[in-house]
């Protein structure tokens, strides 16, 4: 099976042999001439950085201000990843969001919460599932989203006396209730794997089934980690279909019960995100990283207790491995001390910052530039 990095060496040889046969058309000679393949060779595309407003999801700002502080990060695109980020929805509101974002030379991406009406997140007060999508489809279209960002559930809907593959069921059929509204209106609805939910294998069934036409994934990087995953092969497994990225770090280490995870600023986890960066590109040069940032206590998974593993059944062996194998070679972090409201404010605001840069330092560091 050729691998995502062995298409684009081949693409960029057939490129490079390409431009090497029309100089030799052009020059008439049997002589390739010096430099000139090189020079015709496409340079790598930059990437695209942008934030996922949750980052800053305790600052008190409004819409505005939240676009103000992506533009004071020089950041040409922000995720208005949940509803609650907009100070109304109302579309004469959105509008001017969309007003203030092109003034700032922002592009947006715009999501909600669950979408399956069977999940413990699910937000029963705000409609039916199909309603609450094709609303979001209303955002979609005036704020300029080309994807909409929902999820299933979490951790906890692994655990319900709903078995988590009828929670598939209802949210594959509320996605059939809209296909029709998204295809016409050129809208991805964009899954995530949320909170403990989604294994990337899973994940890419889903997406199968519903049609990877017009649903696509949205990638967290954080989130393989609590569901036994490397994010690295999760981020290979879902390639084909990511739709966005939102960007977060982990250190994961081995304890005597099994993993402590913890989410940790961008850059200074051990989970290869420059490889996890480079491979999302590599597949698609288009996608846009939100940085994500969420840096809270550590988790505990006891995975070597049997009790752990009710509702993870369908964790393969190989998954948890791999993420093992990282973990073992990993020392502590050190937990997250306790904050005052203040203090969390000001350490989120500071926590944004210094992921958002150690974002632009793996890029520099994998010979990319920033779109």
């Amino acid at each position: 099976m050729i691998t995502i990095m062995e298409r684009r060496d081949l693409l960029t040889l057939s490129a490079t042999t390409l431009a090497a046969a029309t100089t030799l058309t052009a020059t008439g000679s049997g002589k390739a001439q010096p430099g000139a393949a090189a020079s015709a060779a496409a340079s790598p595309a930059p990437v695209k950085i942008g934030v996922d407003l949750f980052s800053v999801r305790d600052q008190g700002w409004s819409d505005f201000e939240m676009l103000a502080y992506a533009g004071r990060q020089k950041l040409k695109h922000a995720q208005f990843s949940v509803t609650r980020f907009y100070s109304s929805l109302a579309p004469e509101h959105l509008r001017k969001v969309r007003e203030r974002a092109d003034s700032l030379g922002i592009q947006l991406e715009t999501g909600m919460d669950s979408i399956c009406p069977t999940s413990t997140r699910f937000a029963k007060e705000l409609g039916k599932g199909e309603k609450q999508l094709l609303d979001q489809l209303a955002t979609a279209k005036i704020v300029g989203s080309k994807i909409v960002r929902c999820y299933l559930g979490t951790m906890a809907d692994r655990k319900t006396e709903v078995p988590f593959d009828k929670h598939i069921e209802a949210m594959l059929g509320v996605l059939k209730g809209v296909k029709p509204q998204f295809v016409d209106a050129g809208v991805k609805v964009s899954i995530e794997n949320h909170a403990g939910d989604f294994q990337a294998r899973r994940l890419r069934t889903v997406i199968e089934q519903a049609g990877k036409d017009w649903v696509g994934a949205t990638y967290d990087s954080g989130n393989p980690c609590w569901t036994m995953e490397d994010p690295l092969a999760a981020a290979e497994t879902l390639a084909p279909y990511v739709a966005t990225v939102h960007l977060r770090d982990s250190q994961v280490w081995a304890d005597e019960k099994g993993l402590q995870v913890q989410w940790v600023r961008f850059g200074r986890g051990n989970m290869r995100m420059a490889e996890v960066v480079k491979r999302l590109h590599a597949a698609n040069p288009e996608l846009v990283f939100n940085l994500e940032t969420i840096c809270i206590g550590t988790r505990p998974f006891p995975v070597k207790d049997a009790t752990f593993w009710k509702g993870y059944e369908d964790i393969a062996a190989q998954d948890l491995m791999g993420l093992y194998g990282l973990a073992e070679k990993a020392n502590p972090a050190p937990d997250a001390p306790k904050r005052s409201k203040e203090e969390t404010v000001r350490a989120q605001l500071e926590e944004s910052d210094d992921s958002i840069a150690g974002m632009r330092k793996i890029v520099a560091g994998l010979g990319l530039k920033e779109a």
